[in-house]
């Protein structure tokens, strides 16, 4: 009773400040993205906190609908790969075996974060985005203080991964809060490099994330991270040779890694035990997708579709099969596949064509980033990290579309 007297406090509290100031709700909202963990269920529908908070936002939008005007025109490049998007995902539960487990998948994963992304593009204005930024940025430092004070205490990390030590921060795995962080952390080095001055709170969340990521030892985002930033440098203006240069210089290092550090070879290399789990999940998926090649195995169905295919001997059978591809394919079909890739089509060429806007050149990193960790993690998968997505792609609408909100009415000649 006194958790969901909590609950219900939580949700008053939003929907007070939504009817009074959706706009600052909405960059609360983006704050807030972690609050998933907080569950409650009315009878046998289960929910969560970031759930409510978004179906609040979405009913006082409709209410308010004079005031924030539905306007097609800055959706219309994106509009048709997000319905084709939430229609593979409506296919993925119709060929799932657990119906109803695969709806809270569909809502969570796919309709709430559409949901988000319209109400992010037609009630915040270019200038807000650097308020969701700093959203963005606290709850980094949030997640990062916690991770230090774990490794530092020993405290509050969950079993198994309280024995080896691996952070969590507010987060039930390790994983989860590098997932969460790398696309955030990108983001504000790319902000820095660009920045006329020094903001020290994001330099600080920069900081505080990278020990964060460390102490969680997810170690994709160790590639992730440089990856995208190397990509973004070889976008940027800088000199031909200065370019060349660089990539000359991170060519040798990876050389270098792999010809004379072991661990690392065998973690780039996939020869650990990890990587060794990882392509031995790849070929059983890859044998389960060619006996299910259209639709896969359908929202929240992988483990059940996988379990013929499966030797129990090696390894448990995960969610998800932990490469990008793999995860839209067996869980949206060819349909999510194609869906995915015109998207990230769209999110290129604004990226490329705004690569003078540093705010575009950032967000793209951070949506870089993600791709880059999701070749051996699941980085889409899931409440939080399928919101922020969606608020990333809303950032480059709003960077890119004309902002008329300044431009003040002509003058009329005063007549004689």
């Amino acid at each position: 009773m006194i958790y969901l007297a909590f609950v219900s406090v939580l949700l008053f509290a939003f929907a007070a400040l939504a009817w009074r100031d959706l706009r600052m709700a909405l960059i609360v909202l983006a704050g807030l993205l972690p609050i998933y963990l907080l569950r409650f269920s009315y009878g046998p529908v289960p929910s969560t906190v970031l759930e409510g908070f978004i179906l609040i936002a979405l009913l006082i939008w409709i209410i308010q609908k004079k005031k924030w005007p539905f306007n097609p025109i800055p959706l219309f490049p994106w509009i048709m790969p997000g319905l084709l998007l939430l229609a593979a995902a409506c296919f993925g539960v119709v060929v799932a075996p657990d119906v109803f487990g695969a709806l809270g998948v569909w809502k969570a994963y796919f309709v709430e974060p559409l949901i988000v992304f319209v109400l992010f593009i037609t009630v915040l204005k270019k200038k807000d985005w650097a308020l969701v930024i700093k959203a963005l940025t606290v709850t980094t430092l949030v997640l990062s203080a916690a991770a230090i004070l774990q490794w530092l205490t020993g405290l509050g990390i969950p079993t198994p991964w309280d024995i080896e030590l691996r952070t969590t921060g507010l987060f039930e795995y390790p994983n989860a809060l590098g997932l969460f962080l790398v696309p955030i952390i990108t983001l504000l080095i790319v902000r820095a490099f660009n920045a006329k001055r020094r903001n020290w709170l994001e330099i600080t969340a920069i900081i505080a994330g990278i020990i964060a990521i460390y102490l969680s030892k997810t170690e994709a985002a160790y590639v992730a991270i440089p990856a995208a930033l190397l990509v973004i440098f070889m976008m940027s203006s800088a000199r031909k040779t200065l370019k060349l240069r660089v990539a000359g210089e991170a060519v040798l290092i990876l050389i270098v890694l792999l010809a004379f550090v072991p661990a690392a070879s065998k973690k780039l290399l996939l020869r650990d035990e990890s990587g060794l789990v990882r392509q031995s999940q790849w070929s059983e998926t890859t044998q389960m997708l060619l006996d299910n090649p259209a639709f896969g195995a359908g929202l929240n169905a992988y483990p059940e579709a996988l379990e013929p295919y499966h030797d129990s001997t090696l390894y448990e059978i995960f969610q998800y099969p932990h490469t990008l591809i793999f995860n839209i394919w067996t869980e949206l079909g060819l349909l999510g596949i194609f869906a995915f890739a015109w998207l990230a089509w769209f999110v290129m060429e604004a990226a490329w064509k705004n690569r003078k806007n540093p705010e575009v050149v950032a967000i793209f990193a951070a949506l870089l980033a993600m791709t880059i960790h999701g070749l051996v993690d699941v980085p889409y998968f899931k409440n939080d990290l399928s919101v922020l997505t969606w608020i990333l792609i809303a950032g480059i609408v709003l960077q890119t579309q004309k902002n008329s909100e300044n431009k003040k009415p002509a003058k009329r000649k005063a007549q004689s």
